[in-house]
């Protein structure tokens, strides 16, 4: 009992395997019966095959080889990657509703050369054409995909033919949907495409600006790795043709290598700035100067190569320039250099992203919505978190320019200050130059004048005594010529210490000219007698010299003096008139006395 039981769920297990393995056998060959009841069917249980190696075969030819077709199961059947030849595809549909319909024929992928479409009716055969390579007003609907309109009377069926040729991937998923249903969907992916390309444009903006305000390059290869980036992407999304370079036909393709190479190439030279690799990991810098001069090829080659290999090399680049950076990104994340974290957070979404892409297109993975548009969300992404890494070094540097500036300013403060210092030293020295005699130190004339015109209005303010003492050597001329000029202005400086050590802090001295002195004295009290003041300046300019020679020499001196009380109108000119005739007549004076003493001798 128990033994057949087992046996019968055996066998009933084997039955539903069979059953739904041939599910998809037994639906490729049924017919698909549309009903406006659905608004959109996939194209692929439904369609056959034909990889022709004869470019130009024609529809005519097509229809006399029928039994080479093969039927497809599902939509990963319809991958046919690189695939030299072009790709026939047939299906038939029959409308099941008793009034005519209008449907739409829609390819999935936009990269694709030439599609034509033909569809075979009972009294004809309607041709229609589109694709990247066919100019606008040539195709049968002015959209970015390849997009056929199908009219179908009540309880029609047609056999569709589509012949496709393409230099790059083939990737040949196909829809048949209502227009509602196909408008709606095409406004939903035009508002992300919108979306994505308007973020393109503005971080390649962004970043360009801040390369004109810092003049750091890490910005401006961002923004050349975005530009070359979005001229690729809006090359195979079909938008570029579709708004701008209609007239380039097969030449998009190379568009699409020739953007996607160069912004491998930024990328690399990006990368580089932005992780500092110079500084850092000078062998990884190495190793990216290598793999940036490949791209540079890589670039030249886009532009020279056939198409197909162009593409070839274009995704070979592209996979190498992720791999290779994200590899990078990690040994520099190890080495806990700054934001490479992020970068390497940023990088590995975007080969996962690129990796996709190009496992797709070379037939390895299959179609889906994430392997066509892989690309494109993982640039996104890593574009975001590239932005927000930028804009954290966007945030240093300006700490460090604020931080440059305040110690520039610093700096200058102190510049200022020192040179403040300076200025006033040099003022002082230019004063004390134009006031004092450069032999003795004492006042010069001018620095008298300016002395005496203050002494004397403070004493006509206060009312207090003022003098002025003239001070002319005797017996000096002998000194200049016996022992020279230099014992001479020896002794004017001696003389000059001994007048000024007898000074007192409020008096003003000064070297009036050759051997004569001029002492002024403020606030002269009644019990300092201008005899005594007299006499300690004669004995102490009386006291012996020693030269540097070794002899000792001994001057005296005559003085002359004036007074000024506060209520007087004197002037310095009229106190030196006066004590010059008062100094001249201690001289005659003293003539005298010598005179008579020698007389009496």
């Amino acid at each position: 009992m128990h033994a057949r039981r087992l046996l019968a769920g055996v066998y009933t297990g084997v039955m539903l395997l069979l059953a739904v393995y041939c599910t998809p056998w037994a639906q490729a060959n049924t017919l698909l019966s549309a009903s406006p009841s659905q608004a959109s069917y996939s194209f692929a249980p439904y369609s056959e095959f034909w990889l022709a190696d004869e470019q130009s075969l024609t529809i005519n030819d097509l229809l006399n080889q029928q039994d080479k077709f093969q039927q497809t199961h599902q939509a990963e059947d319809l991958n046919f990657g690189y695939t030299r030849g072009d790709v026939w595809l047939r299906t038939k549909v029959s409308n099941d509703s008793q009034e005519p319909q209008r449907w739409m024929v829609a390819f999935e992928y936009p990269f694709l050369d030439y599609v034509t479409l033909y569809t075979l009716r009972q009294q004809r055969l309607d041709v229609q054409q589109s694709g990247s390579a066919v100019p606008v007003e040539q195709r049968a609907l002015a959209h970015r995909q390849a997009v056929f309109p199908l009219e179908l009377a009540a309880h029609e069926t047609v056999t569709l033919y589509t012949h496709v040729a393409a230099s790059g991937s083939k990737m040949l998923s196909y829809n048949l949907l209502t227009p509602e249903a196909f408008y709606t969907q095409n406004d939903r992916h035009n508002f992300w495409l919108a979306t994505y390309f308007g973020m393109l444009l503005a971080m390649g903006l962004y970043n360009l600006l801040l390369f004109f305000g810092f003049k750091e390059r890490v910005f401006l290869h961002y923004s050349l790795f975005v530009a070359g980036f979005g001229l690729a992407i809006l090359a195979f999304n079909g938008i570029g043709t579709l708004m701008f370079w209609s007239f380039l036909g097969e030449n998009t393709s190379r568009l699409v290598a020739l953007g996607f190479t160069f912004a491998s190439t930024m990328a690399t030279l990006f990368a580089q700035s932005f992780l500092n690799t110079e500084t850092y990991c000078p062998r990884w810098h190495q190793v990216l100067n290598t793999f940036r001069n490949y791209c540079w090829l890589a670039v030249i080659a886009s532009l020279v190569l056939p198409i197909p290999t162009a593409l070839h090399i274009m995704d070979v680049t592209g996979f190498m320039a992720a791999l290779l950076l994200l590899i990078c990104g990690c040994y520099c994340s190890l080495r806990r250099i700054p934001s490479a974290r992020l970068f390497v957070f940023a990088w590995s979404i975007f080969l996962l992203g690129a990796g996709v892409f190009s496992l797709r297109n070379l037939g390895i993975l299959p179609a889906n919505f994430i392997t066509l548009h892989g690309i494109q969300i993982g640039s996104a992404l890593e574009m975001l978190l590239l932005s927000f890494a930028l804009a954290s070094r966007f945030n240093k540097l300006k700490r460090q320019k604020e931080r440059a500036q305040a110690d520039m300013l610093t700096a200058l403060k102190k510049q200022e200050a020192v040179l403040e210092q300076k200025v006033a030293a040099r003022t002082k020295a230019l004063e004390h130059l134009a006031n004092c005699d450069m032999l003795t130190g004492l006042l010069n004339r001018h620095g008298l004048a300016r002395c005496a015109a203050e002494a004397l209005e403070r004493n006509r303010e206060y009312g207090q005594r003022l003098a002025l003492l003239m001070l002319d050597l005797d017996r000096f001329k002998p000194i200049n010529d016996c022992y020279g000029h230099e014992a001479g202005d020896f002794v004017l400086q001696q003389i000059a210490k001994r007048i000024a050590h007898l000074a007192r802090t409020c008096d003003h001295c000064a070297r009036f000219g050759g051997d004569e002195f001029i002492i002024i004295m403020e606030n002269i009290e009644p019990e300092d007698t201008l005899e005594n003041i007299q006499t300690r300046i004669d004995e102490a300019i009386r006291s012996p010299i020693k030269l540097p020679c070794g002899e000792r020499v001994s001057v005296s001196v005559s003085i002359g003096v004036s007074t000024a009380q506060g209520a007087d109108d004197a002037t310095l000119a009229s106190l030196l008139r006066e004590a010059d005739s008062h100094m001249y007549a201690v001289k005659f004076r003293q003539a005298a006395e010598c005179y008579r003493y020698g007389s009496a001798s």
